[in-house]
């Protein structure tokens, strides 16, 4: 344990990565970007990324405070979820309330990739804001239990070479 890195901890941080990553591509992509909550969004995006790595770096060396950083990335990971995915749903269906209006109010929220029906395009995401916005919860869901998950067992791991360290450390004392 001591000289083997915590791998499944790192995958599972890696795996939360890349979740994170791709709710925030449903999301950005679903969202109108002349907005301040897109702007807000990409900086949280981006505090989400670069502190996840490095909790996710440090947590392979069993280390405690990357441990907790890797829970609270993913209690934010659960936060995000009730905020741009939940947005772009109900300004969608709010839209298609509306009756698809061009001039609805609605239409400032959510992206020309959801507004426009474009059949000559290959589309690789439905045009559909409900199915968009469930996408990026489920990713956002799946990112939040990984990193929390790989969180808690890298806390684990790091108090059972603590007591190991310790435990060794008594005994050099307790010998001379």
């Amino acid at each position: 344990m001591r000289y083997r890195d915590n791998s499944l901890s790192y995958k599972l941080g890696l795996g939360g990565l890349v979740l994170s990553i791709l709710a925030a591509f449903f999301c950005l992509n679903s969202f109108n970007p002349n907005s301040f909550t897109t702007i807000i969004a990409i900086m949280l995006n981006i505090v989400v990324l670069l502190g996840g790595f490095l909790s996710v770096e440090k947590t392979k060396a069993y280390s405690m405070q990357g441990s907790i950083a890797m829970v609270v990335i993913g209690a934010i990971c659960a936060g995000r979820i009730f905020w741009i995915p939940l947005l772009i749903i109900i300004h969608y269906n709010a839209w298609v309330a509306e009756g698809r209006l061009n001039n609805s109010e609605h239409i400032k929220y959510i992206g020309n990739t959801i507004t426009t029906d474009n059949y000559n395009q290959l589309t690789y995401l439905p045009t559909d804001g409900n199915v968009r916005g469930i996408l990026a919860i489920i990713c956002l869901v799946g990112a939040a239990l990984l990193f929390i998950i790989g969180g808690y067992i890298g806390m684990q791991r790091s108090r059972k070479l603590t007591t190991y360290l310790n435990s060794i450390d008594s005994k050099k004392v307790g010998g001379n």
